[in-house]
């Protein structure tokens, strides 16, 4: 590989000088026979290994995996204007993963809700689909309450399910208190849900 150092940049320019201008380059351990010379080429070789570090700096910064520090915040002004700053003390990878996941969202599923009730909360909460059987389980009773798949009518656990009521699901939102959910939490749900859809959501002491 090419040395691209200041000493390097400096040796190049010196084999491109006529021959018997000059004393040679010094090898290994010799004095230098020219030293303003030297000077003069070292000043031009410095100059050139900064703007070789910046070439190669800035092709790192023309790919949003590579790039770093204020290129990134760049970045993200450049697609989301000022709906995505970074945040007080994020990293770079921490911030990249962000900006990606903002770039390509996955929306309209269910992992997604779960996802955003995750992020939101800081653990998983509870997601109920009324036509989702693994959700709801079956009918049973008091009585026998592993007919319905280990939960029946008067079970603190249960949750009746609804042929009737498609395009809907539950949410809790494990928060430690019954208050009203948060205006941000709402709205990112509402973001990943599908259009036409709705969901319930509810802050909850303990999703049951």
């Amino acid at each position: 590989m090419a040395d691209v150092t200041q000493n390097g940049f400096a040796l190049r320019i010196r084999k491109l000088l006529p021959t018997g201008w000059f004393p040679a380059a010094p090898a290994a351990g010799e004095a230098e026979q020219a030293p303003v010379l030297n000077a003069l080429l070292q000043g031009f070789g410095s100059m050139f290994a900064w703007i070789w570090d910046m070439l190669s700096g800035t092709a790192d910064q023309t790919r949003l995996a590579t790039m770093t520090g204020a290129f990134l915040d760049m970045f993200a002004a450049d697609f989301f204007g000022t709906l995505l700053p970074r945040n007080p003390g994020e990293s770079d990878d921490a911030y990249r993963a962000r900006i990606e996941e903002a770039l390509f969202p996955s929306l309209g599923t269910r992992p997604d809700v779960v996802d955003v009730i995750a992020d939101e909360v800081g653990t998983a909460g509870r997601v109920i689909e009324p036509r989702n059987a693994s959700d709801c389980k079956g009918i049973a009773s008091m009585a026998a309450p592993a007919i319905g798949g280990g939960y029946g009518y008067g079970v603190s656990a249960l949750r009746y399910g609804s042929r009737a009521a498609p395009f809907q699901l539950f949410a809790q939102l494990p928060t430690g208190d019954t208050s009203p959910p948060a205006t941000q939490t709402l709205d990112r749900i509402a973001d990943v849900m599908p259009a036409g859809t709705i969901a319930w959501v509810q802050d909850v002491e303990n999703p049951e």
